[in-house]
Formats: structure tokens, sequence, C-alpha cells
């Protein structure tokens, strides 16, 4: 039977990355317990944890200690990750609005949600 540590290190041998919060789940293992196992295996110098965002939420892409640094080319951009926390949460615009000058009373972003909203009640 293989251990933790061994199955994550044969995942990343397999597909080259992984997510962290999709590891922890694909192993049915806490979290906070694949946290640990994850910080051990990169003091030993054999993983990588790069922070990344990923719809909007930040976790950690998890490589190989000697995987060469790529440009993540599909990172999204501030405004794509608002748009997509707005669709996700409900919440209006304003809440992660990227205008430096816009004003509630005048905003037609915020109008159109409120539209919106009132159109599904």
């Amino acid at each position: 039977m293989m251990d933790t540590r061994d199955e994550i290190l044969k995942i990343l041998e397999e597909r080259g990355s992984v997510l962290q919060k999709d590891l922890w789940k694909e192993l049915n293992i806490d979290s906070s317990k694949c946290s640990r196992i994850l910080r051990k295996l990169e003091k030993e110098g054999l993983i990588k944890r790069v922070e990344v965002v990923v719809d909007g939420v930040k976790t950690f892409k998890i490589v190989p200690a000697d995987a060469e640094e790529e440009e993540e080319e599909d990172e999204l951009s501030l405004q794509a990750i608002m748009e997509k926390m707005q669709d996700v949460s409900g919440l209006p615009p304003c809440f992660g609005c990227l205008e430096k000058d816009c004003e509630a009373t005048s905003c037609l972003k915020l109008e159109v949600w409120f539209l919106r909203k009132a159109s599904m009640v």
C-alpha cells in the first residue's frame, strides 16, 4: 500500500502538475493534512508550490521541484475574476468595481445588475 507522500509524488510524475485543492479531494484527505504533507515535501526539495488564482480563488499549483518555470498564459485578468465573482456570488458590481471615479448613484453596471435582480423576483 502506498502512503500519501508517495501518492502525491506519483501523481506529479504522471501529470506534471496538480492544483492543491484538487489533490486533497482526489486523495480523500482533509486540506490541512494535505498542506502539512506538501510543506514537508517542499522543505525536502521534492516539490514547489506556486501560488495561482483559479476562478477567483487563491490556491497552489504543485509541481516537481525540478520543473521549469513556465509563463501562465491562461492567467485571468483581475477584471475577468471580478466578473466571475459577480456571476457566482450574486454580489453587485460595486463590490469589486475597478472604476476609480465610479459612483453608485450613476453606475450603469449597478443599474443593470439591479434590473436583472428585480426581474428574477
